[in-house]
């Protein structure tokens, strides 16, 4: 019985490296070896190897990096960071932080950029960093190679979050879509969001949408944010709201469902209304197609 106990755990523990995704291997590279031991780090301990960036990835539940360096015969190296996060949304949110919508984007995992000594992608849970250093003429080649072998090992691809299909496009800024994991606006009652900036003749705004677990969630956060604001109104239905933030201006807010949708930085109240209702027609779009 005791035996039998004993190959129980094993087979646990076995599945569980699985799921956690602990059997990557970091792959052979030609002209290239490892350099040492792989290191890996935990929540407990990231800071040792990102000390001042370590709150913003543990903001975004990240369980585990393993770093592994390859050097050549010309003592050039290449780092590999392999950082996992506790979804592939945690994970897109914190690669969402780091890139900037101008960078030199490359057709890797769900999507990846690269620039002079760095590329980095995302696939699945998995925000990768690839850095090199004394490489040469050959540097963004080599670079490429390494991410595509790594992402081969990793076998996880996806997309990026689905909702982000519900911003319209006129006026988007490419690849400005975010995550906030937590504390929207600086409110812990707004939980996570996702934003998207845009951009038309002579005005900059962005656009937000929280997505509750159901829809008396989001009646609560209504609720709260009236309070927080000290807004007059008293009913909480579906529909809009504008409400006067004293740390954001005034906002405009819709509610349906479990979504709450809106808009910051823009003035123009038509604008408002326009994209307000460009986004419900997206949203709808979407969970329409979603039944079908």
């Amino acid at each position: 019985m005791k035996r039998i106990s004993v190959i129980l755990v094993l087979i646990i523990l076995s599945l569980s490296a699985v799921v956690h995704g602990k059997e990557f291997k970091f792959p052979e590279i030609s002209g290239w070896k490892q350099s040492g031991e792989i290191q890996t780090f935990m929540p407990q301990t990231l800071y040792e190897y990102i000390d001042g960036a370590a709150d913003l990835c543990l903001f975004y539940d990240f369980e585990e990096l393993k770093v592994a360096e390859y050097q050549n015969e010309k003592k050039a190296s290449v780092t590999v960071d392999v950082y996992r996060h506790k979804t592939p949304i945690h994970a897109f949110g914190i690669y969402s932080q780091e890139r900037l919508p101008s960078a030199n984007y490359i057709n890797i995992g769900i999507q990846g950029y690269i620039e002079s000594n760095v590329l980095n992608f995302l696939t699945g849970p998995y925000y990768v960093k690839i850095s090199s250093y004394n490489i040469g003429a050959e540097n963004q080649e080599i670079l490429l190679t390494i991410a595509k072998k790594v992402s081969e090992n990793l076998r996880e691809k996806g997309t990026l979050p689905s909702i982000l299909a519900f911003f319209p496009e006129e006026g988007k800024v490419k690849n400005s879509e975010k995550f906030i994991a937590k504390n929207f606006l600086g409110y812990s009652f707004l939980h996570s969001s996702f934003t998207v900036d845009y951009e038309l003749p002579g005005v900059k705004f962005k656009l937000f949408v929280i997505e509750g677990v159901d829809k008396s969630e989001c009646e609560e956060m209504v609720r709260k944010y009236i309070q927080q604001t000290r807004s007059l109104r008293k009913d909480f239905v579906e529909g809009r709201y504008t409400l006067s933030d004293p740390y954001h201006g005034e906002v405009d807010l819709h509610w349906k469902g479990r979504h709450l949708w809106g808009i910051l930085s823009l003035n123009d109240p038509l604008l408002r209304q326009k994209y307000l209702r460009l986004f419900e027609e997206g949203l709808y779009k979407v969970i329409t197609d979603r039944n079908k």
